[in-house]
């Protein structure tokens, strides 16, 4: 039938042809009436049935079934925002998702959300961070504390008089100021980093770690030539 479909029934006559359509709309209607009952299906039972497939063909898939869900959506005059409405009703309804915890992930939006997310982050992208704000500070005032040093070096070589405890006591406490500046700079460049990449992975390992390093090695081997790539650009 997947052949059948792919050539666009050619070779059939008509009656063939429409015998075909109606069985592919049977299959249709049955599979979708069927993801009612799969809508609480166990993530085990998911997991396993998709396995030998990698993270790219799985997308893939995802996309093509999301193409056909919003067809039939506008097909049929349904508004998104009711949708998203049901499914949360839905969801909710599940009251026991031991082993369903996905349901729990689902998070769809409706457009006034997507609307004012979309404003949220405009608006904090064009607004530093207060972490941020400091960092630079400390950058700044580290590189303050340090342009002296070269002014002391270049008096003492050339001019040679001047009052070495002056110079020594003023050098001392640049020194530290800088050194301090530099290790508040470095702390907070550091906390970020955990925060924001290091700690998601070790979330998302914690959660599910064999189906986390199946699936990174899996990635990998399948093409390790465009992950290199895609790290180098990265970087």
């Amino acid at each position: 039938m997947r052949t059948r479909i792919r050539d666009d029934f050619d070779g059939l006559d008509e009656e063939k042809k429409r015998r075909d359509q109606q069985r592919i709309r049977e299959r249709l209607r049955s599979g979708l009436l069927d993801f009612q009952l799969l809508a609480d299906y166990p993530d085990r039972q998911f997991e396993m049935a998709f396995d030998d497939l990698s993270d790219d063909e799985l997308r893939t898939i995802l996309a093509s079934n999301t193409i056909v869900v919003e067809r039939l959506r506008e097909l049929n005059g349904i508004d998104r925002d009711e949708l998203i409405t049901e499914v949360r009703s839905q969801t909710e309804d599940y009251t026991d998702t031991t082993t369903a915890p996905t349901l729990e992930q689902i998070d769809l939006q409706t457009t006034a959300e997507i609307r004012r997310q979309t404003k949220a982050k405009v608006e904090e992208q064009f607004e530093d961070n207060q972490w941020d704000k400091r960092a630079s500070r400390l950058g700044k005032l580290a590189i303050a504390f340090f342009l002296p040093f070269p002014l002391f070096a270049y008096y003492d070589a050339y001019i040679g008089d001047i009052n070495i405890e002056v110079i020594n006591y003023l050098e001392a406490s640049l020194g530290a100021a800088f050194v301090l500046c530099l290790l508040g700079w470095f702390l907070i460049a550091s906390l970020q980093t955990l925060k924001y990449d290091i700690v998601p992975v070790f979330v998302r390992f914690q959660r599910e770690p064999r189906t986390f390093v199946k699936r990174g090695v899996r990635n990998f081997l399948k093409s390790p030539g465009e992950r290199i790539r895609q790290v180098w650009d990265d970087l």
